[in-house]
């Protein structure tokens, strides 16, 4: 024994020496080599959920919708969660039926003269009779949670159909402006060659010209800075529609949608997050039903066939090798280290949890809805001032103008401080009316209505039908 240890105090210490360099070594991450081994899908969006993969001649703000709804994975995400769910009710509800099992006995007893080796073969059934309401709970609770995963496909449909109208929008508020930009451009080039003619005929001064190329410049500088944010929310809005490049994109915005920050009275029924804080309520309380019912008894019937392999069992010399028993079971956990008031009191918290959830989300969809309404009623009247500002700017264009060409009165300076004033204003119309758009999505959103505004209801969306 003395020769053995030194042995295995090395061998030990091999051991403690390899796993130590083990440790030292870092973990290698090769995407490349993943992708390979998982058998990585595609994800370029090349393979498109609808008929056709091509972008429309000219993409309006409801097609963008239907498009992005019938194709985003997120949704299909969701819907796989649902079924999922809906099989876990089942799962739940097969406890009301028998329980039939099968099986080998393989050992050996001596509780018995003769004995030794005994096999047997045995088919079991258990079938529950009361429960004090063990399964109901449990079925109860996963009905819960299928109303809480219908609620969740809703919640994600309208997520993907407000983010995708929300980037249309951003791209319908940069091309107007792109547009406005390049007329701006346009006027002040017009204005630098009569500044350049009257130049040339000594009317006005070289001052004139360099200040009317500095305008243009900047004019040439802010068209550049809008066009690369229409194309940064053109990118967006790819993203969301699964296309790799679109064609043109209408303007216009459905008169349907400009009311609705106009609503009388939210209800929450419609509202996806209050349904689904609602449904996890209920399965809080389904949960406690639960718990509750795991400290009562639970009565069942149990009949078993036994079938014994050979003849090492207790009374083999009167008894057939098939043998039949049948028990009426009554079961009652009566201390489990205090783990079911435990788990009772914890599904009671779970309740008051869940209950406070409801009252939190709707006051947070309220909240939301009043800011965005007050907001876009601000907007509204902004809008209408700003419209007002316009005409008035093209008021003084147009007399600086002839002041400036007809009498010579006026200088080239109040001219183009005139111009840009127009297009300013312009500017910040365009801009102010797509944040109001912007807002009416999102009163759309916080009323559970957007389903309705685009006609996502009584239609089949990947799979399931959406139902009013």
């Amino acid at each position: 024994m003395e020769k053995r240890q030194p042995a295995i105090w090395w061998l030990a210490g091999s051991l403690f020496a390899l796993q130590a360099f083990a440790a030292d070594i870092p973990p290698r991450i090769a995407p490349q080599q993943l992708a390979g081994q998982q058998e990585l899908p595609s994800l370029d969006a090349a393979a498109p959920l609808t008929g056709s993969d091509a972008a429309p001649g000219e993409l309006s703000l409801t097609q963008a919708v239907n498009r992005a709804v019938t194709w985003h994975p997120s949704i299909r995400e969701d819907i796989g969660k649902l079924y999922a769910q809906v099989e876990r009710v089942d799962i739940a509800r097969a406890k009301y039926y028998p329980q039939v099992n099968a099986g080998v006995n393989s050992g050996y007893t001596n509780s018995y003269s003769d004995s030794g080796f005994s096999p047997s073969l045995v088919l079991s059934l258990s079938q529950m009779l009361y429960d004090f309401g063990k399964v109901a709970s449990q079925v109860r609770a996963e009905n819960a949670g299928v109303a809480q995963e219908q609620a969740n496909v809703l919640l994600r449909i309208d997520s993907v159909s407000h983010e995708t109208a929300s980037a249309m929008v951003q791209v319908q508020t940069w091309q107007q402006m792109v547009a406005i930009a390049k007329e701006q451009l346009d006027a002040l080039n017009a204005i630098g060659r009569l500044a350049n003619l009257r130049n040339e005929e000594g009317a006005s001064s070289l001052s004139d010209v360099v200040q009317t190329d500095a305008r243009i410049e900047g004019a040439r500088s802010q068209l550049v800075q809008y066009q690369a944010n229409l194309e940064r929310s053109q990118a967006s809005l790819m993203t969301w529609l699964g296309w790799k490049d679109l064609n043109a994109i209408s303007n216009t915005f459905p008169q349907a949608l400009a009311q609705s920050c106009e609503l009388a009275e939210q209800d929450d029924r419609l509202v996806p997050s209050v349904l689904a804080a609602w449904a996890q309520a209920n399965v809080a309380q389904a949960n406690l039903d639960y718990a509750n019912a795991q400290m009562t008894p639970t009565v069942s019937l149990e009949p078993e066939v036994r079938r014994y392999l050979n003849d090492n069992y207790a009374g083999h010399d009167s008894v057939d090798r098939t043998q039949y028993s049948a028990w009426v079971k009554v079961e009652m956990p009566l201390y489990q280290g205090g783990g079911l008031t435990a788990r009772r009191n914890a599904a009671s918290h779970a309740v008051e949890t869940a209950q406070s959830a409801i009252q939190r989300i709707r006051l947070d969809v309220r909240q939301k809805l009043l800011a965005d309404r007050s907001e876009a009623i601000n907007l509204a009247t902004s809008l209408q001032i700003q419209r007002r500002q316009e005409q008035l700017s093209e008021r003084t264009r147009a007399l600086y103008q002839q002041q400036y060409l007809d009498l010579g009165s006026r200088p080239l300076l109040d001219v183009l401080n005139a111009e840009q004033e127009v297009y300013q204003a312009r500017f910040a119309r365009q801009q102010t009316l797509g944040q109001l758009h912007q807002l009416q999505l999102n009163c759309l959103y916080n009323t559970g209505k957007m389903r309705q505004a685009f006609g996502l209801e009584n239609r089949t969306i990947q799979s399931v039908e959406i139902q009013p």
